[in-house]
């Protein structure tokens, strides 16, 4: 585990950092229209007779002639967005009303797709074949790049992650609809009974049912999951083009086992880099803030980058003792990154899309 002490030396460090930009304005934001589900197929390494990413002969993300995954019967392109009018999920088989982890990594993969097609070429060449690989780890919650042992570019997303954006973008929907406070309930609840190495703790019984299946609580559950997901893949793929991890050279990882995640982990960025933390939370945002403006219907911001990172600085309030989750410890503080976030979102629109310069050179 990271020691408090040093989260105060890279607050410094942060601190400083964040003087370095102009300060940008807010605009008021619009109601969004609800999205409807992705399109994309993932599956964890490690599972016998499933295709696997980055496997000879295997499905890939974007390659012509390869089946995808949609609507029973309707195949779709990976990461298609909606169409204005699309309905949205129902209640039944919203993915994130059922903390459905099969679509949930779909859905990443659908999020990551569109994150590449929005980077300038030089920087998408580098990356396009770059795999991201779903971490079964029991009670993981973390997400990393990094390079595989035969120096490969790969990322990495854990299911326990997924399951901490889906029912935190649940309980922030029937918050702002209902005045609830179902948000903090399940922080509460994470921070009382988290055991490591144990399946997360869920809450039962979380929210009334009526308002757990209203159609603008899903819709709104919905777009607060995507953004979250285009911010830490957005992260998590910075570190590759702005050539952090060194092996981003346009091609991306055969395969590894699902074991073989917490080893890569401790390759994927040691001594946790503050200037490349910084600089990918820049670039991140500016990618997740220029793939929303291409999109139909919904336009991604950083609300639910946001709602990731609040999330994590109410657990270290709740937690001052320790860091419970591997995304705590493998991640610069979540209350210095937020304004680094939020700043360059405003510059972004400010700009009229020009991006926040990164303060760095590497």
């Amino acid at each position: 585990m990271r020691p408090i002490g040093m989260r105060k030396l890279g607050a410094w460090v942060l601190s400083a950092v964040v003087m370095l930009g102009a300060v940008g304005c807010q605009k008021k934001r619009t109601a969004r229209p609800p999205t409807g589900p992705y399109a994309g197929q993932w599956q964890a390494p490690g599972q016998p007779g499933q295709p696997q990413w980055g496997q000879p002969g295997q499905p890939q993300w974007g390659q012509p002639g390869q089946p995808q995954w949609g609507q029973p019967g309707q195949p779709a392109q990976p990461g298609q967005p909606a169409q204005p009018g699309q309905p949205v999920m129902s209640a039944v088989n919203d993915p994130v009303n059922n903390v459905d982890i099969g679509q949930l990594r779909a859905r990443a993969g659908g999020v990551l797709t569109e994150l590449k097609a929005a980077l300038k070429d030089g920087d998408r060449n580098k990356v396009q074949s770059i795999p991201l690989f779903a971490d079964p780890s029991t009670g993981e919650v973390n997400a990393f790049a990094a390079c595989d042992d035969q120096g490969q570019a790969l990322m990495a997303v854990s299911d326990g992650l997924l399951e901490v954006m889906a029912f935190s973008a649940r309980g922030k929907a029937n918050d702002e609809l209902f005045q609830t406070r179902k948000l903090d309930q399940y922080l509460k609840m994470i921070a009382d009974d988290y055991k490591p190495k144990k399946p997360l703790p869920r809450p039962a019984n979380f929210i009334d049912p009526q308002q757990d299946n209203d159609p603008r609580k899903i819709a709104r559950q919905n777009e607060l999951m995507d953004e979250q997901l285009a911010f830490v893949l957005g992260h998590e793929l910075a570190h590759h083009y702005l050539g952090h991890t060194g092996c981003a050279t346009g091609t991306g990882s055969r395969g590894v086992n699902a074991g073989d995640f917490g080893r890569l982990l401790t390759k994927a960025l040691p001594g946790l880099n503050q200037q490349a933390e910084v600089a990918s939370d820049v670039s991140g945002t500016n990618n997740l803030l220029a793939a929303g403006a291409r999109r139909n219907g919904v336009k991604w911001n950083e609300e639910g980058a946001l709602l990731s990172l609040n999330f994590f600085a109410a657990l270290d309030r709740l937690t001052p003792e320790s860091i419970i989750f591997a995304f705590e410890s493998s991640h610069p503080p979540p209350q210095l990154r937020m304004p680094i976030v939020q700043q360059t979102a405003n510059t972004f629109r400010m700009t009229g899309g020009a991006p926040f310069p990164i303060p760095f050179t590497f």
